[in-house]
């Protein structure tokens, strides 16, 4: 014979197996999203020093480029320009054209 307590125990049990199947799924959804960011966040820093170095390198080529267009420029310059040649040269091996003079200023040591 059953009688109302058994009844409000197997209410009573069903509501509590309920109840901690949910605290269980969340529990593992929970677990699962701990994992999938424990295994995604050192790709993401990875990533984020190599955009980085990316960065630095193309600032870097920016510079070298500017650096090879001033010398494409030089080299035009000495190809083309027998006067500016002749003035880099004397500039170079301090040479001096007869009754010329030279005078040069050189940077104090803190303008370096």
């Amino acid at each position: 014979m059953r009688s109302a307590y058994d009844s409000f125990d197997d209410s009573h049990t069903d509501w509590l197996r309920l109840l901690l199947n949910r605290i269980l799924y969340i529990l593992l959804i929970a677990a699962i999203l701990i994992l999938m960011i424990c295994w995604f966040l050192p790709l993401l820093k990875e990533r984020q020093k190599q955009q980085l170095a990316l960065q630095t390198l193309e600032q870097q080529l920016a510079q070298e480029k500017l650096i090879n267009r001033r010398e494409q420029k030089k080299l035009a310059w000495i190809q083309r320009d027998p006067d500016y040649l002749e003035l880099l040269a004397r500039d170079r091996l301090d040479l001096k054209k007869p009754e010329e003079r030279i005078f040069r200023v050189e940077p104090s040591p803190g303008e370096k």
